[in-house]
């Protein structure tokens, strides 16, 4: 319920203020566990894919997050998921991941587990295709478009700039990829994936 309010009362001020396009929505099934895995370059991201998305979210939050007051309240409201990182405490995290697939929820991840200072993809973590592979569940690539602009890491508050665009991708099927390592999904078909959208290169070592 308070999913649902938050996302309609904050949903309008995203669209007016901030979201330019939304294209490959129909890629979002309108059912079933699917892993949402984006790119993520500003605070901003996270309701960009609410609202974006017809159907609830729940993200894999890291626990800085959690520090700010306001941040928590909602994050706990909204149930999502509260991590330290994929080092730590690993086990909890894929048990997590697994309840919300299993309940036919969409999982938001973002692989790089940080956000980019220009908006460039960083190297990225492997438990995306792990929970992946764990759960026999597809991965649906979003690109988020110049967030970073909007609102850079460091700024207290974004700049009102509708530039913003949220690009769902083809999914990549668990079947095509069950007999593959998580290292090569993620390196190899992933993030090189998201970059093609983003007009940017994935130079990371696997």
């Amino acid at each position: 319920m308070f999913y649902s309010i938050t996302k309609l009362l904050l949903g309008w001020i995203i669209r007016i203020f901030w979201v330019e396009k939304v294209e490959g929505i129909h890629y979002l099934p309108k059912k079933g566990p699917i892993i949402i895995a984006a790119n993520h370059a500003s605070f901003l991201d996270f309701a960009l894919l609410v609202v974006a998305s017809k159907r609830r979210l729940y993200f894999l939050v890291s626990d800085f997050f959690y520090k700010n007051p306001f941040f928590r309240l909602i994050l706990r409201m909204t149930g999502q998921i509260k991590v330290d990182s994929f080092k730590k405490g690993r086990s909890a995290v894929y048990q997590a991941a697994e309840d919300v697939l299993k309940r036919g929820h969409v999982l938001v991840i973002f692989p790089e587990g940080t956000r980019s200072n220009d908006g460039k993809l960083l190297k990225a973590y492997k438990g995306v295709a792990r929970i992946s592979l764990q759960n026999e569940a597809d991965i649906l690539p979003v690109a988020i478009k110049e967030s970073h602009v909007v609102w850079r890491r460091g700024k207290f508050f974004p700049s009102f700039k509708k530039i913003c665009k949220v690009v769902f991708l083809q999914p990549i099927i668990y079947k095509e990829i069950k007999h593959k390592e998580p290292k090569e999904i993620v390196h190899k078909i992933l993030m090189p994936e998201l970059a093609r959208e983003l007009g940017h290169s994935y130079d990371h070592d696997v």
